[in-house]
């Protein structure tokens, strides 16, 4: 009775959400079946409805529900869902596996009692510490940084408190490596529990979908899709169904960005096609390289086809980091292209602080990614009660540990001197697009503002920003142009 008065608990934090089906599609019976990993087999999402369209209601939904469509929503199948995950995460062999971790890495001991005076203590001094690696870093004192990450190295601990955890995902990549192996072998449970309870991932597609419906024209024939990063296409079911209830044609261009997506991009476009075929929506799902983008546009060119490009990026669920290059480059070319085509750019981004400005020193960029994670780690602690620690453990190895790097906060930094990383440098010249109020409305349910400490707050010089914040830190910003 505990367990399941705790499973709804936890689904308090998201909209109503469509039960989870188990795929029997033909599909995996094909060639690709063998070639597809884990992580790719099994994308859920969860079902938001909205009224923002009319009396439609455009559903929000992942793989489960294109391969299984089913209108009827059951809260009960739901919980028990999340219940058998619950039984997961508490059962006797993840005890075993989590002390396994803790006596690979040399770390103090999770176990040890502290008292209420030492814990903010240790919290302070780790606190200096890494301020005191940013300055040094900042100044080129490389063996003064390595002596001080030495000392940062005694007091992490990758169960301990948040900053704590933040550290050691910071500096230990080796023994990161090993946590997350462990947290792979459930990939699946956990991707679904993240995906429903956290409102990140579904906050990004939601805003960024009913900006791009609202502003289509009705006079369009066509809405032609650039998606940076396709993944497994959680983001576009709301789409394929409202623009098969406007009656026009729908094409989605997924950007190549690695050699070895292949295998997943097949599997996500059959899905993609399947479910629009159960509106009667004819979806062409094409992938190209960015730099034969352009051509593409250019033979496409009409004047009743609007052009969308769409980039999702550094979003908690999809626990992987892009180039900043790439992103960069995908912008400028949307920009280029809609200097000569009607369309929009729609941007969501989960390290906002790393591109969203210039920071004049090393430290201060160092601080704004440390409190954003911190931000991050604390809303994801108060998601979960203490007795489901194995389950926070390995939700942020696989999610957030990803995007916490000494190294690569750096390397970032030293990018954004050369002023290629900030956004605002890339859109210059576009018309930001104002966030409705329904939408802006809409977000608000979504992470039940005032019953929690998330909140939404509309930014931009014309309120074209839209941000999900966590104690008024801010999380993921979502923003437009045209």
């Amino acid at each position: 009775m505990m367990m399941m008065m705790q499973s709804e608990h936890l689904i308090q934090t998201s909209w109503p959400i469509q039960p989870y089906f188990d795929s029997n599609s033909d599909y995996y019976e094909n060639e690709y079946h063998e070639t597809f990993s884990s992580i790719n087999s099994t994308p859920e999402n969860s079902m938001i409805s909205s009224g923002l369209y009319g009396c439609v209601e455009y559903p929000l939904l992942g793989y489960d529900q294109m391969q299984n469509p089913s209108p009827v929503y059951s809260e009960s199948q739901n919980i028990n869902s999340l219940d058998d995950v619950c039984r997961w995460l508490c059962d006797d062999d993840d005890d075993q596996e989590l002390e396994e971790i803790q006596s690979t890495v040399t770390v103090a001991d999770p176990m040890e009692e502290i008292s209420d005076v030492s814990e903010p203590e240790c919290q302070t001094g780790l606190q200096n510490l890494l301020q005191a690696y940013a300055d040094s870093m900042a100044m080129g004192q490389m063996e003064l940084a390595k002596v001080i990450v030495r000392c940062i190295s005694e007091k992490i601990n990758p169960v301990g408190q948040i900053l704590e955890r933040i550290s050691f995902n910071l500096f230990v990549e080796n023994q990161e490596e090993y946590l997350k192996q462990e947290s792979m072998r459930n990939f699946k449970k956990a991707f679904r529990v993240f995906y429903d309870i956290f409102p990140y991932g579904r906050f990004a597609h939601f805003t960024a979908n009913s900006t791009i419906l609202e502003a289509v024209p009705t006079h369009m024939e066509s809405v032609h899709i650039v998606d940076f990063d396709l993944g497994e296409g959680t983001q576009w079911p709301q789409v394929i169904e409202a623009i098969a209830q406007m009656n026009k044609s729908l094409i989605i261009t997924s950007i190549k960005l690695d050699q070895d997506q292949d295998s997943q991009f097949h599997q996500t476009r059959w899905h993609l096609c399947k479910y629009a075929r159960t509106f009667g929506l004819n979806l062409k799902v094409q992938e190209i390289e960015m730099e034969q983008l352009m051509n593409t546009i250019t033979e496409r060119k009409s004047q009743k086809e609007f052009t969308v490009f769409n980039c999702m990026v550094g979003l908690p669920h999809m626990g992987k980091t892009r180039k900043t290059n790439q992103v960069t480059n995908f912008l400028k070319l949307a920009k280029l292209v809609l200097t000569e085509n009607k369309g929009i750019i729609s941007f969501g981004d989960g390290e906002e602080g790393e591109r969203m400005g210039n920071h004049s020193n090393f430290p201060s960029f160092f601080n704004k990614n440390l409190t954003h994670y911190k931000a991050l780690y604390e809303s994801i602690e108060q998601g979960f009660p203490s007795y489901l620690k194995e389950a926070r453990i390995a939700m942020e190895t696989l999610f957030l540990a990803p995007f916490v790097s000494s190294k690569t906060w750096f390397q970032k930094w030293e990018e954004q001197r050369e002023n290629t990383s900030c956004l605002n440098n890339n859109i210059v010249g576009l018309k930001g697009i104002k966030m409705s109020k329904e939408n802006w409305n809409e977000a608000r349910e979504l992470v039940k503002e005032g019953e929690s400490s998330y909140g939404i707050r509309i930014e931009g010089e014309n309120g074209n920003e839209m941000v999900l914040e966590w104690s008024g830190v801010s999380l993921v910003k979502v923003c437009a142009w045209m």
